[in-house]
């Protein structure tokens, strides 16, 4: 089983290749992601492609070619599950700061792979460059 650190890892990764179809399998559908615009129930990929689609547009202006994912907290004792806070840092290619924030993770063991079920926003801090 891989654990959380890796597992976070390769989800910050994933976010480099600008595509919601590399963050899809980090998830577990049915899940809830908690942000900035409110709740939002994903009940298929089509609703995470949608949920994701503003945010690629996003990193992909402003260039994004840094994405670190440090996992900062972790209780990963419950049967068949973790929670994690993970922080994220957004840079572009010159490393300039396109913005990082924090998130609370609820994460289900599926055969296995990690999956996330819930992910809420807990700080964002946005550079003034963008």
């Amino acid at each position: 089983m891989e654990d959380l650190t890796s597992f976070f890892h390769r989800y910050g990764d994933a976010h480099l290749k600008l595509s919601g179809d590399a963050l899809a399998p980090f998830f577990h559908i049915p899940g809830l992601i908690n942000d900035l615009g409110g709740v939002h129930a994903i009940s298929s990929h089509d609703d995470l492609a949608t949920y994701h689609a503003p945010f690629i547009a996003e990193l992909t202006k402003a260039r994004l070619a840094i994405c670190k994912a440090m996992l900062t907290e972790q209780q990963s004792a419950l049967p068949g599950g973790a929670r994690a806070v993970v922080s994220f840092r957004f840079g572009n290619e010159t490393n300039d700061l396109i913005f990082d924030c924090d998130y609370a993770f609820a994460l289900m063991r599926v055969e296995q792979d990690w999956k996330i079920v819930f992910a809420q926003l807990g700080e964002i801090r946005y550079s003034d460059l963008y």
